[in-house]
C-alpha cells in the first residue's frame, strides 16, 4: 500500500502513478468496508454501509468541484474517485 505513496522528502518530478497517503488510506478503508458485507450478519455491516455512504458523498462533492472549476477530463483530479467495489471481487 505504501509503495504507491510518494515520499515528501524527496524532490522528484511529479509522478502520475503516486497518490497521497490520505487517498491511499481512503481507498484501503473502502475496500475493507466493502468486504464487511461478505461475512455473517453483524453490526459491522451497518457501520460499513454508513462509511461507504460517506465516501459516496465525498466523491460527489469532489466531482462537483471538478465540474465547477472546469477541470479538463485528462487531468489527474478525475482519477481521485474511489469506487469501493471495483477491485474487491
Amino acid at each position: 500500500m505504501l509503495d504507491k505513496v510518494s515520499d515528501p522528502n524527496k524532490e522528484e518530478e511529479f509522478n502520475t502513478d503516486t497518490v497521497s497517503i490520505d487517498d491511499q488510506m481512503f481507498a484501503e478503508k473502502a475496500k475493507m468496508y466493502a468486504l464487511a458485507f461478505e461475512d455473517q450478519f453483524h453490526y459491522a455491516c451497518y457501520y460499513a454501509y454508513m462509511k461507504l455512504k460517506e465516501q459516496e458523498i465525498r466523491n460527489i462533492c469532489w466531482l462537483a468541484e471538478l465540474v465547477t472549476l472546469n477541470v479538463p477530463k485528462n487531468s489527474n483530479g478525475w482519477k481521485k474517485i474511489i469506487v469501493p467495489f471495483k477491485g474487491v471481487y
